[in-house]
C-alpha cells in the first residue's frame, strides 16, 4: 500500500459521527501544542472515549478490536500465554477457537506487534493467533486480574518523559526507500521524541549491526533482500495490515508493522519495542556482511 491511501485517523472518527469538524479542529490543536496522539489528544478534551478511538483505529489498521471491559476472560488460557510473555507484550489471550486448526485470539495494543504474534504462537503451540486491538487502560486492568501484574513506574512514564530519557549516544534510525517528503516527515516526527535519522544506501542497509534499526516500505525491503539474505540489525517494515501483509513482513524477518508510518504513537511504540529510550547500546562492527551476523537474527 502507497503512502497516503489510508485514511487519517480524524477523517474516521468525523465519519463515524464520533466528532465533528469543529471538534476535530480542538483537537488537533491539543494534539499539536502538546504533541500527544490526537485520539489521546481528543479523549482528554472529553470529545470521545478510548473505545471510540479504538474502533476507529480499527478500522485505520484493519485489524480487529475488542472492549475488554466487556470481554469474559478465562483464566484457563493464561497457562498458552505465560506471566512473562503477557507483560512483555501486554498481550492477552480472550478465546481458543477449533476450525480446520486451532486460532488463539488475543488482545493487544497498537500497532499488532509482529514478534508478539510470534511470541505468543511459540510458547502456546498453536499455529495461528489471531490479534485484537484493545485500549491501553483496559489492558492495564486485564493484565492485573489475570496475572496480577501491576504497571510499574517505567510503564505509566509519559511520552514527554521518555522523550527526554532518549540518549545522543543511541545509533540513528535508518530510513530505506521512502520518499524525500515521507522521510523529512518522519525525520522531523521521530526528532521530537529525542530519535535521530539518517537516510541510507541499500549497501548500508545491508551492512547494519545488531543495534540498527532499519524502517522501511515492505516493497522497497522486498526488492533488496531478495533470496535468503537477512539483515543483522532490527528491520520494521510499512505495508497492508491484513494477512497477506503480515506474511510478507514475516517472510522478511521484520520486528515490526507499520500500516501508517506518520501515526506518531504507533511508530513510537514500534521503536521503542526494540529500542527502550535511554538504552543507548553502543554501535557494532559495520564493515562485515550482513550474512556474518547469524547470530543477531530474530
Amino acid at each position: 500500500m502507497e503512502i497516503g491511501t489510508r485514511r487519517m485517523l480524524g477523517e474516521i472518527l468525523v465519519e463515524m459521527g464520533v466528532v465533528d469538524r469543529a471538534q476535530l479542529r480542538v483537537g488537533l490543536v491539543h494534539h499539536h501544542e502538546a504533541r500527544v496522539p490526537l485520539g489521546r489528544a481528543l479523549v482528554r478534551e472529553g470529545l470521545c472515549t478510548e473505545q471510540e478511538v479504538l474502533q476507529a483505529l480499527s478500522t485505520q489498521l484493519g485489524v480487529g478490536s475488542v472492549d475488554l471491559e466487556r470481554e469474559p476472560l478465562d483464566r484457563k488460557l493464561a497457562r498458552l500465554v505465560p506471566r512473562r510473555v503477557a507483560k512483555q507484550y501486554r498481550v492477552i489471550p480472550l478465546r481458543l477457537e477449533r476450525q480446520d486448526r486451532e486460532v488463539l485470539h488475543v488482545a493487544l495494543p497498537a500497532p499488532a506487534s509482529i514478534e508478539a504474534l510470534d511470541a505468543v504462537r511459540a510458547v502456546s503451540g498453536k499455529p495461528r493467533v489471531e490479534p485484537h486491538l484493545a485500549a491501553d487502560p483496559a489492558l492495564t486492568r486485564a493484565l492485573f486480574t489475570l496475572y496480577g501484574i501491576e504497571e510499574g513506574a517505567e510503564e505509566a512514564t509519559d511520552d514527554a518523559a521518555q522523550a527526554r530519557q532518549a540518549t545522543v549516544e543511541q545509533s540513528p534510525l535508518l530510513l530505506y526507500g521512502w520518499p524525500p517528503v515521507t522521510s523529512v516527515l518522519i525525520t522531523r516526527l521521530l526528532a521530537r521524541h529525542g530519535y535521530t535519522t539518517k537516510v541510507t544506501t541499500p549497501l548500508e542497509v545491508l551492512h547494519t549491526s545488531a543495534s540498527d534499526i532499519v524502517l522501511a516500505p515492505m516493497q522497497a525491503m522486498e526488492g533488496l533482500l531478495m533470496g535468503e539474505v537477512r539483515l543483522a540489525g532490527a528491520l520494521i517494515v510499512h505495508g497492508a495490515a491484513e494477512d497477506e501483509g503480515f506474511e510478507r513482513a514475516e517472510k522478511l524477518g521484520a520486528k515490526g508493522f507499520l500500516a501508517n508510518p506518520l501515526d506518531e504513537e504507533l511508530l513510537l511504540r514500534a521503536i521503542r519495542r526494540l529500542r527502550p529510550p535511554g538504552s543507548g547500546q553502543p554501535r557494532g562492527p559495520r564493515n562485515l556482511p550482513a550474512g556474518q551476523h547469524d547470530g543477531a537474527q530474530g
